[in-house]
């Protein structure tokens, strides 16, 4: 999804309840004995906001089924913040055994301006679904495609098309009219990608996003309603910190960690990265740390470290002095992406040898050479 203006401004805001309150976004308390708290995105509120979700729970409790749409805009490799969202889709994929739509949106990078050409996205696109299916998804219940080699996708956004104004569109997005045309017509191709599985398969949908690709939602529950198609839900993620304190970005690699990255550039990036530490051990024994601040806790507790007892012990540890940030927690941190790493490269694999069954069509594996 593209970067708008009012995306820049929510990530620099941390008055969470006042955005949702500005938004009609509920939180995610009221409905999570609906889903339960065995994984820690829904025990920790990385998941913590959602519109409509309960409504997708009134199906599943009729033993009726619902489909998550979440696209990957192919520009670099993934990083271990994308890996949140696609983690969090693949639970409740096995949770509901729903349909998951895939769209690789290589036109969104092309009319932003993100890539030269579109045939240069395809291999980025392969290898960003190898990565995403190397998670643990279940082909059987998978329909990935390229978003500008599927004729479907473009018919739909035609279609919508005429249910909205530029002056909406360029209001929502922050647009000053010197963008070319194409940023202002993707918004239909993403309407189409997230309404799809509503009007080809009759199942409701649910979108898992950050609070700063809101925007987008509104716009397509807008043509929605316009079109009495049943209006799409979304649930709402905190993303990891970035390794320098503000947010993760592909584009400014010393922010994150891929996990294509070799061993030791891992370790260089975890060693550099941003604490609530001290200024020397000894001060840190005395004083002890702040958590709050430290992105490597924050990547402890939103994803890499599940049980509760142990992160308790390293928040108890890091605010006493016990803990030292580059000689207990980094190289912890360290290890543990390790340990995720060498498993994704065993499952890669098989992923690879089984691409063909995660697409709608077909895949030409020749672009990735000896890769």
């Amino acid at each position: 999804m593209n970067q708008s203006t009012e995306s820049h401004d929510i990530e620099k805001r941390e008055d969470y309840e006042q955005i949702l309150k500005e938004f009609g976004i509920s939180k995610i308390d009221k409905i999570l004995p609906r889903i339960g708290t065995e994984h820690l995105f829904f025990r920790r509120r990385v998941v913590f906001a959602h519109r409509d979700f309960d409504k997708i729970l009134d199906r599943v409790e009729k033993n009726k089924s619902f489909a998550i749409i979440s696209g990957r805009g192919p520009s670099n490799d993934l990083h271990f913040g994308h890996l949140i969202l696609f983690d969090l889709i693949r639970y409740l994929q096995d949770k509901y055994s729903c349909q998951y739509f895939l769209p690789f949106s290589d036109d969104e990078k092309y009319v932003f301006r993100k890539v030269d050409t579109l045939e240069g996205t395809y291999k980025l696109a392969i290898q960003n679904a190898i990565d995403i299916f190397a998670i643990g998804f279940k082909p059987e219940n998978v329909h990935a495609y390229v978003s500008s080699i599927t004729p479907r996708i473009h018919y739909l956004a035609l279609t919508f098309s005429i249910n909205q104004t530029y002056n909406a569109v360029k209001a929502a997005l922050g647009l000053t009219g010197e963008e070319n045309v194409g940023t202002s017509y993707y918004t239909f191709i993403q309407a189409a990608h997230i309404l799809q599985p509503t009007v080809d398969h009759d199942l409701p949908v649910v979108v898992p996003i950050g609070l700063d690709q809101d925007v987008y939602m509104r716009l397509t529950r807008d043509i929605s309603r316009r079109r009495k198609i049943t209006l799409p839900g979304s649930l709402y993620i905190k993303y990891l910190k970035g390794l320098t304190g503000g947010p993760m970005s592909s584009s400014i690699e010393e922010t994150c960690v891929f996990l294509r990255d070799e061993p030791e550039v891992i370790k260089k990036k975890i060693m550099n990265a941003l604490t609530g530490g001290r200024a020397t051990i000894k001060e840190q024994r005395e004083l002890g740390a702040n958590p709050v601040i430290c992105t490597v806790f924050d990547w402890f507790r939103k994803y890499f470290v599940e049980d509760d007892e142990e992160l308790q012990k390293i928040e108890t540890g890091c605010k006493s002095g016990d803990l030292i940030c580059g000689l207990d927690c980094k190289p912890k941190l360290i290890e543990k992406i390790l340990n995720y790493q060498e498993g994704y490269n065993r499952r890669k694999k098989d992923v690879i040898k089984n691409i063909d069954k995660y697409f709608d069509h077909e895949v030409d594996l020749s672009v990735l050479g000896s890769d």
